[in-house]
């Protein structure tokens, strides 16, 4: 499954186009962006499918390393910036969470 793809299951769920799928996408971007990963086809070790959003849920709440998912172009700064990129991540979650948008409608 593509971006292109994601971005239609979401705006099949939310059946019209608003600002909460401008949140949704910003959320990808940004966990696309520091990770260089694709949001869908990932599998875990255990060949297991994951989303983007999942992998990072894992890294932020210890079950996995955050400096394994991180771009290794950024890892290279990462002692110094470590704690940016984890709440750049934080908040893309944020974006990306259903529940809450269908909560603020």
């Amino acid at each position: 499954m593509n971006m292109r793809e994601v971005i239609k299951e979401e705006l099949a769920y939310m059946r019209k186009v608003t600002t909460k799928v401008d949140v949704f996408s910003f959320g990808i971007i940004m966990m696309e962006y520091i990770t260089r990963k694709r949001p869908t086809g990932l599998t875990k070790d255990e060949g297991i499918q994951i989303t983007l959003p999942e992998l990072i849920e894992q890294a932020l709440d210890g079950t996995n390393e955050l400096t394994e998912i991180v771009d290794p172009d950024l890892a290279s700064n990462f002692s110094t910036n470590h704690g940016v990129a984890e709440q750049i991540l934080q908040l893309a979650l944020c974006c990306t969470r259903m529940d809450q948008m269908i909560d603020q409608t």
